[in-house]
């Protein structure tokens, strides 16, 4: 078994539910292997049977047991919820109704919220966008409870067919629609902008740490990451970041709130290691922000903690 699988197994059973789901859904779309397969459909199944989103867990399961259909355990999780489905069906029918008009209440304040955006009305977007992460704790689960969602002609609305204009909301048969990854992306991207301008940098670092999940090939992601961690003086996760990131900053990054960022983070490590190397990694992040701004007061104290009280520019 790959480490892939039992390090999302460990999340399990940590209980750090979510991450796991994160987790699964990475392994479904990184390995072609039908055991590993099976298994992460199968434990996504049960995880969602545990949060009772029924339908979801069905999907899953059904998908492990069409993997391996001789496994008596997945076998038996499925006909155990299909007879649950069985037994209860006006209950369940009810349920089905209201989560489903949920799903479409999230799509309604999603496109709504972007839309505001668009209109330059981003302190009315900000709350509608906001309050969809309460709902779904990741980019995986807003991508698994957003799927086959029902919706008529005459529930369809404006929101709706902003979405689908910009072919953020698929079709996926009769009346049945399912978030697209790239509109994931972009509320993902655009409510992290927001939480930069509410200062609300813990919430900016996840919110792009998750759009950066939907699309690996976006590294721009990962240096705003670095500048939240910073500004939320999350020191390790910064470094640890940093780590993973080549040294040339991509377009679109605002360089001296990069470098800054760099700065501060290396300055705290080397308080804890007194590394040498970390010393000088502080001090050409200094110098890089000094070359763009030489205004950066802070920036300039900082340095002068690591030289001598001359001036590194007039040298």
């Amino acid at each position: 078994m790959s480490d892939t699988i039992t390090d999302a197994q460990a999340l399990e059973s940590e209980g750090k539910l979510a991450e796991a789901i994160q987790a699964y859904d990475s392994i479904l779309n990184t390995t072609d292997d039908t055991s590993t397969l099976a298994l992460a459909n199968f434990r996504l199944g049960t995880i969602y049977r545990t949060w009772r989103e029924l339908f979801t867990a069905q999907r899953f399961l059904a998908k492990a047991h069409q993997l391996a259909p001789s496994d008596t355990e997945i076998r038996d999780a499925i006909e155990e919820l299909n007879q649950h489905f069985s037994e209860n069906r006006e209950v369940i029918a009810e349920e089905m109704s209201r989560k489903n008009s949920d799903q479409i209440v999230s799509l309604f304040r999603i496109a709504t919220g972007i839309k505001l955006i668009t209109m330059d009305k981003a302190v009315q977007a900000y709350p509608l966008l906001k309050s969809r992460t309460k709902i779904f704790p990741n980019a995986a689960v807003a991508k698994h409870l957003l799927t086959d969602i029902q919706i008529t002609e005459e529930e369809r609305n404006s929101a709706i067919d902003f979405l689908l204009e910009r072919d953020w909301l698929v079709s996926t048969g009769v009346s049945l629609y399912t978030i697209a990854e790239s509109g994931l992306f972009v509320f993902y991207t655009e409510l992290a902008q927001l939480h930069v301008a509410n200062a609300a940098y813990p919430e900016a670092g996840t919110c792009y740490e998750q759009a950066y999940w939907l699309n690996p090939s976006q590294d721009h992601l990962r240096y705003q990451q670095v500048i939240c961690y910073a500004e939320a003086e999350a020191w390790d996760a910064a470094v640890g970041m940093l780590a993973q990131l080549p040294t040339e900053v991509p377009q679109g990054i605002d360089l001296v709130a990069y470098h800054s960022a760099v700065a501060q983070s290396y300055h705290h490590a080397y308080q804890a290691t007194q590394d040498e190397n970390i010393k000088q990694k502080v001090i050409e992040a200094c110098e890089t922000v000094l070359r763009l701004d030489k205004k950066a007061r802070e920036i300039s104290k900082l340095l002068a903690r690591y030289q001598d009280k001359k001036r590194w520019w007039r040298r």
